[in-house]
C-alpha cells in the first residue's frame, strides 16, 4: 500500500509534468518563423513606388529566395497563434510570387507563365509551394488558407500577384503580432493611393472608381466587411465619406482595368 508521502511525491512529479508541458506548448506558440531574409530582399530589391527589381534579384540574390522558401517551408503553421498563421500565409504567397517571377524571368506579366491560351490564368493553379502539407499552388494558399481560413477581406490588399495594378507589397514582413495594424495600413495606403478611389459626381449621382478587385472578391466585401461602400468608408478621408454619404444610395461603382503588366523596377 503506498504512503501518504509517496502519493503527495507521485502527485507534484505529476504536476511537475504538467506545468512543464504547458510552458512547452507556450513556448512553440510564442516562436513566429524568421522572415528576416524577406525583410532584407525588400529592402534591397523594391520600392512602392517603382515595382520589384527582378532582374537584379534574379542575379544577385537568387540563392537568398530559394533558402528563404526552404526555411518556410517547414514551419509547423499548426502550432503558430493565429495571428501567426495568417502573417506567415500572407508572407510565403507574397514570397513565393516573387520566386515564381524570378525563376522565368526575364517576362512582361506572369500571366506569361501561364499554359493555359485564353484565361492564362493557371501560373497561380500549379502546385509548386512547398510546406509541411505538401505542394500548394498560390490559389489554394490564398483561396483555401488565407480567405476561407481567416474570413477578413482586408488581405486582398496584402497579397501581390506581381502585377502593375495589384495592391503593392509592403516593405517589411507581415507579423502576427502587428498582423490587424500591417492590414489596415494596407487597405487604407492603396485605397487613397492612384489606384485606389476616385469620387467623380454625374449629375444627380456620385461615380466610385475603384480597383477590380472589389469586383473579383465582392463576396468577400459583403460577407466580411459589410458591403463595398461600408468598407471603403472606414479607409477613404473624412471629404470622401461626406461626398458618400451626401449621395444617399444614389452611387454608383465603377471598377477599373486591371493592369497585368510585371511590375518591375528597371
Amino acid at each position: 500500500m503506498e504512503s501518504p508521502a509517496g502519493r503527495l511525491r507521485r502527485c507534484g512529479h505529476a504536476l511537475g509534468a504538467a506545468v512543464l508541458g504547458g510552458l512547452c506548448a507556450t513556448a512553440a506558440l510564442a516562436a513566429p518563423p524568421d522572415t528576416a531574409a524577406w525583410g532584407a530582399l525588400l529592402a534591397r530589391y523594391y520600392d512602392p513606388a517603382h515595382g520589384m527589381k527582378y532582374g537584379d534579384l534574379k542575379a544577385h540574390d537568387a540563392a537568398t529566395l530559394e533558402g528563404l522558401r526552404r526555411r518556410l517551408a517547414t514551419v509547423d503553421v499548426a502550432a503558430l497563434p493565429r495571428t501567426d498563421q495568417l502573417a506567415y500565409w500572407i508572407n510565403l504567397y507574397n514570397v513565393s510570387v516573387v520566386a515564381t517571377v524570378v525563376e522565368r524571368y526575364p517576362v512582361g506579366s506572369i500571366r506569361d507563365l501561364s499554359t493555359d491560351p485564353f484565361i492564362r490564368l493557371n501560373v497561380f493553379k500549379k502546385a509548386t509551394i512547398a510546406t509541411r502539407e505538401g505542394l500548394l499552388s498560390l490559389d489554394q494558399v490564398e483561396n483555401a488558407k488565407i480567405r476561407d481560413g481567416f474570413h477578413d477581406p482586408r488581405i486582398h490588399f496584402a497579397i501581390n500577384c506581381a502585377a502593375r495594378s495589384c495592391p503593392p507589397l509592403r516593405t517589411e514582413p507581415y507579423a502576427g503580432a502587428m498582423i490587424s495594424e500591417h492590414l489596415d495600413d494596407q487597405a487604407r495606403r492603396f485605397l487613397n493611393g492612384p489606384h485606389g478611389v476616385r469620387l467623380t459626381p454625374d449629375r444627380a449621382r456620385l461615380v466610385v472608381h475603384t480597383t477590380k478587385i472589389l469586383d473579383w472578391f465582392e463576396k468577400d466585401f459583403v460577407r466580411w466587411g459589410g458591403g463595398v461602400l461600408a468598407f471603403l468608408r472606414r479607409y477613404l478621408p473624412p471629404e470622401s465619406v461626406k461626398q458618400i454619404d451626401a449621395a444617399g444610395g444614389n452611387v454608383k461603382i465603377e471598377y477599373d482595368r486591371y493592369d497585368w503588366q510585371l511590375n518591375d523596377w528597371r
